[in-house]
């Protein structure tokens, strides 16, 4: 049953690792050097140029590594389980991030960090155990699937005019709906490759779904890391990721919803310390701060 868990924890150091590489790479393309105030938003140039980064292509690498074992890691638990544990891409990405500079994390930040961790750990011990592979509500998806288009397009449109962490921020949280819808689409299109082998696959609308779902994340995250530091988009993607997720698993797929009171407090109390570290981060106390020089 617990097979899943050292997956997902694999899975999201690969993709924190990704992270901060590919920030580092996004933040030296001509785009961002250029600093170009009229500029929306970077568009396919702004890719092809990152393209022909091997510090880029490294991160790539490491994203489609993480990918790949997520999708076991959600082949083998329940959307709900399995997305909350990637949060602690948090804690892998922040001190990652300083890798190379002058900077470290503040105490506050790795509170702030312990607390969101702690919520989504308790969150998953609490919430009951549904199997890995219940039906699926197929008009609830598209229903979920138009809010999510929405709301990720009212973000990027009122994005343009933030200043460049709350643009990251909102940028971050689009592209985590997103990775959210992914995840949904990825463990389904796993369990369709595993039981019916690869020939369903390609003939389903799950695979096409995944794979445009999956480039406008991975344009929306890079568009993130370009125009803002790596903390505000990176923890907004690990809140609104599994946040999203654990909604989708309870409402898309035919499993009852909590009713004990034991199992709605424990989740109240996830709720308070994820909202809790995630007010901490947004503190200017959490600021990086400068390596004390020897003397």
């Amino acid at each position: 049953m617990t097979t899943f868990v050292p997956l997902a924890l694999l899975a999201a150091f690969l993709l924190a690792s990704s992270a901060a590489v590919q920030q580092r790479a996004a933040a030296r393309s001509r785009f961002v050097v250029q600093d170009d105030a009229q500029a929306f938003m970077p568009g396919p140039r702004h890719l092809i140029e990152l393209a022909r980064s091997p510090q880029w292509l490294l991160g790539w690498a490491l994203n489609a590594s993480g990918f790949l074992i997520q999708a076991v890691a959600l082949h083998l638990g329940t959307l709900a389980q399995v997305q909350p544990l990637m949060v602690t891409q948090l804690v892998f990405a922040l001190p990652l991030g300083h890798i190379g500079t002058r900077l470290r994390m503040a105490r506050t930040a790795w509170w702030a960090v312990a607390a969101i961790c702690a919520g989504l750990a308790l969150l998953l011990v609490v919430q009951e155990h549904p199997p890995a592979h219940a039906p699926l509500n197929r008009e609830r998806v598209v229903l979920a699937t138009a809010a999510i288009v929405v709301t990720v397009i009212a973000l990027v449109a009122r994005s343009g005019t933030r200043r460049p962490a709350v643009r990251a921020a909102m940028l971050g949280t689009a592209a985590g709906l997103l990775y959210a819808l992914s995840a949904l689409l990825l463990k389904q299109t796993t369990d369709l490759t595993l039981k019916n082998g690869f020939h369903a696959t390609v003939t389903h609308w799950y695979a096409y779904a995944l794979c445009g779902v999956t480039l406008t994340s991975l344009w929306l995250g890079q568009t993130a890391f370009a125009v803002g530091p790596l903390a505000a988009a990176i923890t907004a993607m690990t809140i609104t990721n599994p946040t999203a997720a654990y909604a989708l698993g309870l409402l898309l797929f035919d499993v009852p919803t909590p009713r004990q009171p034991g199992v709605i407090a424990g989740v109240a109390v996830a709720a308070v310390l994820v909202v809790g570290g995630v007010v901490l981060l947004t503190r200017p106390s959490a600021t990086p701060r400068p390596r004390h020089a020897s003397l």
